[in-house]
Parts: C-alpha cells; structure tokens; sequence
C-alpha cells in the first residue's frame, strides 16, 4: 500500500514539473496560433500556419508554400 502512495505522488510530482519547465512546445514554428489561419501547399498537400508559409503571387493567384523545394517543383510544373 504504500508502495503505491509513493508511485502516485511521485507521477504527481513528475507531472507537475514537467509542466512547469516544459512540457508545452512554445516553438512557434511547429505549432499555429490560435485561431491562425492554415492554408495548403498546391505541391505536397502539407497544411500550415499563414505566418510559416511561403506566400507567392503566380498569374495573379496568391499561393503558399511550406518551403522552397516545393515552390520550385510547382513552378516547373505550372
């Protein structure tokens, strides 16, 4: 019995800390704002926050990018 009241205060504390030094991602980079608008790169189909990809204007059409490698893939094949 005590075995377990040690496990669960234990599991507690480990919880507590890791929120505490780090458990959340405050990388914006991985993660979007919330309420932040996501859009589709044409190319790999990868959806991504506005304020990561890459925005383009081709014939008139704003399109976004998740990196530079697939907007040079669509621009060859546009």
């Amino acid at each position: 019995m005590r075995t377990l009241i040690w496990l669960i205060l234990g599991l507690a504390l480990y919880w507590s800390l890791r929120e505490l030094f780090g458990g959340r991602s405050s990388d914006t980079g991985d993660r979007a704002e919330a309420g932040e608008e996501m859009v589709k790169d044409p190319r790999c189909g990868v959806y991504l926050p506005v304020s990561a990809a890459l925005k383009r204007r081709i014939r008139g059409n704003t399109v976004y990018f998740c990196s530079k490698e697939c907007e040079e893939a669509y621009k060859s094949g546009v």
